[in-house]
């Protein structure tokens, strides 16, 4: 188990160590609103496109449902769908078009999503040193999830920790750190470069969906929940190999362990790295094929809705191998 906070002393200080180490505010435009993202370009999807073999596509996203994955007492909205034209409001001798249409309202952050560069803070600035105040009631004026709908078809690759461990799901509250992640990637023959999204499945979604134990999987009352995810050492690697998104199959990508809420791969990834996470990602169907397949690499599209001044994006992400 890898639990960095423990060994740290604190997460504060955790974060501001590593900080300087991994910011990327100079290294391209710091107002472009793409962060890592910018690692992404042509080249790289040409890159990309090589890996789709079968042809094969899985869907990614959560079914929206009204009411998963979010249960009561968690703050965050499931969809709700209503009809606002139905076939029956025309008369039965209506001669001209007959139509249907609907109306969706959810939280931007209750199901599958990316969380844009505006959604976390660290010491009142967002990524790229932008003040904080640049969020309000109107939303996001700088970093909006808007750049990243533009960008995201990259190459993807799948970390499938719970298929390397030999178990359906990790326990609860397990990191996942660089050493593992090196471990995972090196077994499945798989190299991640520049501009790749790294899927990284603990088992906790598919096994989340099996027990019905919502309330375990996403933060309900105070408290964080207890579950897997990315340690904060991981990182650095990351930073070092260039993964622009990293996403994960559970509430909030990385390692909880109950208690007050306490975010460092946030603060570290979307604030100082320029990295975009996404979260409840199902990843069970992808990880039986490319274990099928033996390989681990695929096209990946995962474009968020461009919501303007959206702290995040719904996403139905799709993987092609």
């Amino acid at each position: 188990m890898t639990d960095v906070r423990d060994e740290s002393g604190g997460t504060r200080e955790l974060v501001l160590g590593l900080a300087d180490r991994l910011c990327n505010w100079d290294r391209w435009d710091r107002h472009d609103g793409l962060g890592a993202l910018n690692l992404v370009t042509p080249a790289k999807r040409l890159e990309a496109s090589a890996a789709v073999r079968s042809g094969e596509a899985f869907s990614l996203g959560f079914e929206l449902q009204p009411d998963l994955p979010q249960p009561p007492r968690s703050g965050r909205l499931n969809p709700v769908h209503l009809m606002t034209e139905l076939p029956s409001d025309f008369p039965p001798d209506h001669d001209g078009p007959v139509s249907a249409d609907d109306f969706i309202s959810m939280s931007v952050h209750a199901a599958t999503h990316w969380d844009a560069l505006s959604h976390f803070f660290h010491r009142g600035k967002m990524y790229g040193g932008i003040d904080a105040a640049e969020v309000t009631t109107q939303g996001a004026r700088r970093n909006d999830i808007v750049p990243v709908a533009r960008r995201l078809v990259t190459r993807g690759v799948l970390a499938d920790v719970a298929r390397h461990r030999g178990v359906e799901v990790l326990p609860a509250g397990e990191g996942i750190g660089a050493d593992e992640l090196r471990d995972v990637l090196d077994s499945q023959r798989v190299e991640v470069g520049p501009g790749d999204v790294l899927l990284v499945r603990t088992g906790l979604l598919g096994a989340t969906m099996r027990s019905g134990a919502w309330t375990e999987f996403v933060q309900c009352g105070p408290n964080l929940p207890n579950t897997p995810g990315i340690a904060v050492d991981a990182l650095p690697l990351l930073h070092e190999l260039g993964v622009c998104a990293i996403a994960c199959d559970n509430w909030a990508v990385e390692q909880l362990t109950g208690g007050p809420p306490d975010f460092p791969v946030h603060e570290l990834a979307l604030v100082y790295m320029g990295m975009i996470l996404g979260e409840v990602f199902e990843l069970d169907a992808l990880a039986e094929a490319c274990a099928a397949a033996g390989r681990y690499e695929f096209l990946f599209a995962g474009q968020p809705l461009p919501l303007r001044g959206g702290v995040g994006g719904p996403v139905n992400p799709m993987a092609v191998l």
